[in-house]
């Protein structure tokens, strides 16, 4: 006798679409095909023909940096913001630790802990390398469960300074000893870069200050060019490649990027490109005219419709194989207490729009099919990480982590839709049609129609992997 039985369904499985359902059993998957050969359970649940869909593995998150940061913060948003995702379908996520010049393994454990009894949702935590110093504890982090080691390396200045690094921020030196030690520690460790060019921008930046530019949102792309991007990710993939350490880019943005990260593979490069649904599906302009301000202000910033074609078309191609949010707990009354300029950047929490956006621009524009969708959202993200398959597909013997999608619902993006901590979107209005109506964590529903049902949080911390067990 099996714990539940969803059928009736569309399963997407790592390789092809099955018409039935899956057999869940002690929160595992231990069936899965027509109706009529998953045997009897408990629960059975009719989803009326709507998509089984493996849960979101959201790989970038920023937990207690919003409106106040510190481990309090943190725990709060663990609490909250757990909750939004839980309603849009992620199962799994990712959570930087605070930035400082601290112990790395402090920082992991606090971040770890800030979790526990408090979250409905799975996580991991990447711990955030703010000195040089840092670099000879990533090895017991990594043997504790991290895998993921974050670097601001195009960051300089007093912005450097605010995320705890020294003026002149993540240099070359330090970003080559930095590889050194993960190479020598082995996968599934790997690094993951902010790439942007901290020397165009502070001249940029200058010039549209003094032209007293009004139209924030455009002036904030602009001061911020595409090929800035591509210099970062050009010096930091050298210098990882010398030591074999496949080098993982947050959120690209620009189109001039997409060339040099073909080319760099080209040349034997093992290069992980993510984009955000921000940047799939957002534009300067048109965040200008909705007068967002600073609740769009994010660096790299929301650029053009140029840009939002060229990271689709990656993204068709393969490209980009991973899709993150980089999400804040930012609330309005933060991002509404200062002038533009003076604001922290970051976007609120995004993932309330994630399926909807991925389904209505995606899917049902023809760019991308359901399983690429589960391979981007879910499953490339958990074998990067060393997880898979116990997490990041729906096939007998993973954790049974689901998300059932409605893909004829359709609606309007908006606050209306959140139940976190944000109060605002910066898609408000926006016209989507599939949206997640069901989310299970481990086998127990955490959440249906918008709204969560499980009794109390049980996400847990999850390792995987480790350096030693790989070898």
């Amino acid at each position: 006798m099996k714990d539940i039985i969803l059928k009736n369904g569309i399963v997407v499985t790592p390789d092809s679409l099955i018409k039935g359902g899956v057999a869940i059993k002690e929160g595992r998957i231990v069936a899965i095909g027509e109706d009529g050969s998953l045997g009897q359970a408990q629960e059975v649940i009719d989803v009326e023909e709507k998509i089984i869909f493996p849960g979101i593995f959201d790989p970038h998150f920023h937990l207690g940096n919003g409106d106040e940061v510190g481990y309090d913060a943190m725990r709060e948003d663990f609490y909250l913001e757990s909750k939004e995702m839980a309603v849009s379908g992620v199962t799994l996520f990712a959570t930087t630790t605070l930035y400082g010049k601290g112990s790395l393994v402090e920082g992991f454990n606090k971040t770890v802990t800030c979790g526990v009894d408090n979250c409905f949702v799975d996580y991991k935590v990447t711990c955030c390398v703010s000195v040089e110093e840092q670099i000879a504890q990533m090895a017991e982090v990594a043997r504790q469960g991290c895998v993921d080691f974050k670097f601001f390396i195009g960051y300089k200045g007093s912005q450097a300074e605010s995320l705890a690094m020294s003026a002149e921020g993540i240099t070359l030196g330090t970003w080559y000893r930095a590889c050194e030690e993960m190479a020598r520690i082995g996968r599934p460790v790997f690094p993951k870069i902010h790439a942007e060019d901290p020397w165009v921008r502070e001249i940029l930046l200058d010039r549209i200050r003094k032209a007293d530019r009004k139209d924030y949102l455009v002036a904030w792309a602009e001061h911020s060019p595409g090929y800035g991007e591509n210099l970062q990710i050009y010096n930091a993939a050298v210098i990882a490649d010398q030591f074999h350490v496949p080098l993982y880019v947050v959120h690209v943005s620009a189109k001039e990027s997409i060339g040099l990260i073909r080319y760099l593979r080209s040349e034997g490069m093992k290069i992980i490109a993510e984009t955000t649904p921000a940047f799939l599906c957002g534009d300067a302009r048109e965040l200008e005219a909705a007068s967002l301000k600073g609740r769009a202000k994010i660096q790299p910033p929301i650029r053009f419709k140029e840009d939002n074609d060229a990271l689709w078309g990656a993204v068709e191609r393969g490209e980009i194989t991973v899709i993150g949010t980089d999400s804040l707990p930012y609330t309005s009354r933060y991002k509404d207490s200062a002038g533009f300029w003076e604001l922290r950047v970051g976007l609120n929490c995004q993932v309330p729009a994630t399926i909807p956006l991925m389904m209505t621009e995606g899917v049902n524009k023809g760019k991308i099919d359901l399983v690429t969708m589960a391979k981007i959202l879910s499953t490339n993200a958990a074998q990067l990480y060393g997880i898979y398959p116990q997490k990041g597909a729906i096939q007998v013997g993973s954790d049974a982590d689901i998300v059932v999608i409605d893909p004829e619902k359709s609606g309007r993006l908006g606050a209306d839709k959140l139940r976190g901590k944000s109060d605002f979107s910066i898609w408000e209005g926006r016209p989507v049609r599939g949206f997640p109506v069901m989310t299970f964590v481990r086998g127990q529903m955490v959440a249906r129609d918008g709204e969560i049902v499980a009794e109390r949080p049980q996400g847990r911390h999850v390792v995987g992997l480790t350096p030693h067990e790989t070898l």
